[in-house]
């Protein structure tokens, strides 16, 4: 993810005979050795540089090129992911309330058999629940936080609040769409692509 324009890369390699022996290199690029060979045509669009495929063949680093300490690679990688995660589910709710806010704006403007939208009990009703799915996704990742500013690794609580806040959240932005109509499908908002990269 990433790869096109990239100005470096951090390559894990494994560097002893244990499974988890692996040590993390920086390489600059471009660099004739690291080669993307197809940038994938993928469903979502909120990546800078996409998604790509890449070939790495003689790639040669050296000592100065480790980040941190030998062997540590795999370490290294298990120590971000509770921070990753969250930053994904922080992203998601983001997305969820910018869709939530323009669904709920239309709701409040459009005219549907003789009042408005939003006075409809079963487009009130979704908009709730959205509200209600956010509370709850944003709950998951303040204790989270709370856990990794508490000094602990937060796996389990990372984990949960990944999955509570995928699925909360493109439910979220599923109704937001719903609620828009027709207009949803189109790119006239911004709902469609957020849609797309919420799945």
């Amino acid at each position: 993810t990433g790869g096109d324009g990239a100005a470096f890369a951090i390559i894990m390699a494994r560097t002893g005979e244990g499974p988890h022996d692996a040590t993390m290199f920086l390489t600059p690029l471009p660099n004739p050795a690291f080669k993307i060979s197809r940038t994938l045509d993928t469903l979502d669009s909120s990546f800078m540089g996409g998604h790509a495929v890449i070939d790495i063949e003689n790639l040669r680093v050296s000592g100065d090129d480790v980040l941190g300490e030998v062997g540590k690679g795999y370490e290294y990688a298990q120590v971000r992911l509770g921070p990753a995660r969250l930053t994904h589910c922080m992203r998601w709710l983001g997305s969820a309330q910018r869709a939530h806010d323009i669904a709920t704006n239309y709701a409040r403007k459009r005219m549907a058999f003789g009042k408005i939208l939003g006075e409809h009990e079963g487009v009130s009703f979704m908009l709730a629940d959205n509200m209600m799915d956010m509370h709850t996704a944003r709950l998951s990742i303040w204790h989270c936080a709370w856990v990794l500013d508490q000094g602990g690794r937060a796996s389990n609580e990372s984990s949960m609040a990944k999955v509570i806040c995928s699925e909360a959240i493109w439910r979220v932005v599923d109704r937001s769409m719903q609620i828009l109509g027709g207009l949803g499908l189109t790119r006239d908002t911004v709902v469609e692509r957020i849609f797309r990269d919420v799945r």
